[in-house]
């Protein structure tokens, strides 16, 4: 039996399988139940060929190891902030860095939160530690938190909750944070005694920043209001009374009185609610709370009316005392944040940006024409401007509209620094428009990239915009890199939607009509380039271009009839797809990450070493 030796050999025979799978797809019925199954086998292979080919490199996420998990959460189950010697502490920093620390940069902060309203109920330290977690805000590399990946697959990366473990990325901290997040306070103003580890930039944070600025907060507020009553009750009509929620747990309780708490430190000016309190110091309403929940935990025939009522009336006469209380100018604390979080991230490094061009009259031109917001970006954040659509096609009519793409990048700063999702895509489109435009971000660019986005892969692949930044070229100057099965199967896409729109007839004998057939032979020529691993031509020419041309401006009659021109592109189309699935060789099967990764990192002008 011949043995496969070589990467090259894997490929060939994965491009095999994979061909064959194309073509016997192509030819089931769409229709038929096996043709389901044919599609997630494709999905398969093409996964099997990109790892194979090397393309299936994608977005790095912090990984923790979880083999010491059970140790680890015995230990976090065992104590109490009072019960934190020394030696403790050491076991904990040794589980968190085996834990997370090779996933990230550094690690800023590890504390122990605990209930300190489920603490006085409790007489062993075993009870009080039941539901103890162990919250640690850690630092990722530069390669990931300015990954090209969208909000939500980094919210889900950046943030590990497994119930008594919570470790979230610096950024997520702060956007909770600066938006009132409880337990986010609890842990910047945790007591030392729950201080298990802290950065020096950690300490610095929590010493020049007022925590009543941050409890002050809208947020803070409302969140505390909201939640201390959520759980454990329920209004059973919209006008109705609050009621007693019959599933509410003796948990549940202790957060809502820890809740209430909070914003009766906020009207006396006291800290956070971060360890366990003197119960002398709590008003009458809280102190009968504390008893009647100590009886609730050894009797549970004890009545959860009755603790209702307690909290319902602690709350009513917090809010009562917040009536008038001006809450803290979140904006003053958000550039705050901003300012420390990018010395934290940069840690001294310099960003360097390329300068522009000593003439660019042209592109402060095109900016103010343009207008709106791109008309208020410096124009060192113009990555690129094109005029898109049938002028970059050149098959434009003195009809045409036109359609501008911005490609700017945000500021490093400002990107290093936010504690809130940033507006990185700006649209101005309508039918009462003089023109359009569509402004992305760099990051946003990376992302439609990896995916194969049709507008712009033609960019990249397209000459003669309007302007191009030293960035631009640098990228663009790779044009054979944007070749990939996912760009090709991204333009098949195209067509075959606007097959269905046309075979829905809605915009039959309208410009729209005669736009989706150019659109489909445009596209068609793209893929036959595509697919022997050439650039196409974006701009058309030739016979190409007389025909889109003839369709675009002469009566729709004779070979250009509308049959027979929906015939002819069926036919066309299906001699493409024949085409696709009998080549002997595929393009990589994805768009090169690590390379749009480290432009991405050069755009925000940060060392890519990693």
């Amino acid at each position: 039996m011949d043995t496969v030796d070589t990467k090259e050999d894997f490929i060939a025979m994965a491009t095999e399988a994979l061909q064959a799978q194309t073509r016997l797809t192509h030819q089931l019925p769409k229709s038929s139940k096996v043709h389901e199954k044919a599609c997630e086998t494709l999905d398969n292979l093409r996964e099997i060929k990109a790892e194979l080919d090397g393309s299936s490199v994608n977005f790095d996420p912090p990984q923790i190891k979880r083999d010491q998990f059970t140790e680890f959460r015995q230990l976090t189950l065992m104590h109490v902030p009072s019960s934190l010697t020394e030696e403790v502490k050491v076991k904990f920093n040794s589980f968190v860095t085996h834990t997370l620390n090779a996933a990230c940069r550094k690690v800023l902060c590890v504390t122990l939160v605990t209930c300190p309203w489920y603490q006085v109920t409790q007489q062993e330290r075993g009870e009080m530690a039941r539901h103890n977690v162990i919250f640690i805000v850690y630092l990722s590399h530069d390669h990931q938190y300015l990954a090209p990946t969208n909000h939500h697959d980094q919210e889900k990366a950046f943030v590990i909750d497994e119930g008594w473990l919570y470790a979230v990325e610096l950024y997520h901290f702060l956007h909770f944070l600066s938006r009132g997040r409880t337990r986010c306070l609890e842990v910047l103003y945790a007591p030392t005694s729950a201080v298990l580890y802290e950065d020096k930039v950690w300490q610095n944070l929590r010493k020049i920043l007022d925590y009543k600025d941050l409890m002050g907060l809208q947020g803070s507020v409302f969140s505390c209001l909201g939640q201390c009553t959520g759980k454990i009750g329920k209004k059973t009509s919209k006008k109705g009374p609050f009621r007693l929620r019959e599933t509410a747990t003796f948990q549940d309780f202790c957060n809502s009185f820890r809740l209430v708490h909070h914003l009766h430190n906020l009207v006396h000016g006291l800290p956070p609610l971060t360890d366990v309190f003197s119960v002398d110091d709590l008003p009458v309403l809280a102190k009968e709370g504390v008893t009647i929940l100590q009886k609730l935990y050894r009797d549970h025939d004890t009545s959860k009316r009755d603790i209702f009522n307690i909290v319902m009336k602690w709350n009513e006469e917090v809010t009562g005392q917040l009536s008038k209380f001006r809450y803290t100018d979140v904006n003053k604390i958000e550039q705050f944040l901003q300012k420390w979080q990018v010395d934290v991230r940069l840690e001294g490094r310099a960003v360097v940006h390329q300068a522009l061009p000593d003439d660019h009259t042209s592109l402060v031109d095109v900016m103010k024409k343009i207008g709106g917001p791109v008309g208020k970006l410096d124009p060192s954040q113009i990555l690129l401007v094109a005029r898109a659509g049938s002028h970059m096609y050149g098959l434009s009519t003195p009809e045409s509209d036109v359609d501008y793409i911005v490609i700017f990048r945000e500021k490093t700063e400002t990107v290093l620094g936010t504690c809130k999702a940033l507006k990185d895509i700006y649209e101005n489109r309508g039918p009462t428009k003089d023109f359009e435009y569509g402004a992305y971000e760099a990051k946003v660019f990376c992302e439609m990239v990896l995916k194969g986005s049709v507008v712009i892969l033609e960019l990249l692949f397209a000459e003669g915009h309007e302007y191009t930044s030293p960035q631009w070229q640098a990228l663009s100057e790779k044009k054979k890199a944007f070749l990939t099965e996912t760009g090709i199967q991204q333009f098949i896409g195209l067509v075959k939607n606007n097959f269905h729109l046309l075979k829905q007839e809605k915009h039959r004998g309208t410009p729209r009509d005669r736009k989706l057939f150019y659109q489909i032979f445009h596209k068609m020529d793209s893929i036959g380039y595509m697919m022997r691993g050439d650039v196409p031509p974006i701009r058309c020419s030739g016979d190409v271009r007389d025909y889109i041309m003839r369709i675009r401006t002469q009566p729709l009659q004779g070979d250009l009839d509308r049959d027979v021109l929906s015939q002819t592109a069926q036919q066309k189309f299906e001699q493409l797809q024949q085409e696709l699935g009998s080549r002997v060789k595929r393009l990589k099967e994805n768009m090169d990450y690590t390379l749009m990764l480290d432009w991405l990192l050069s755009v925000r002008g940060i060392d890519g070493r990693r």
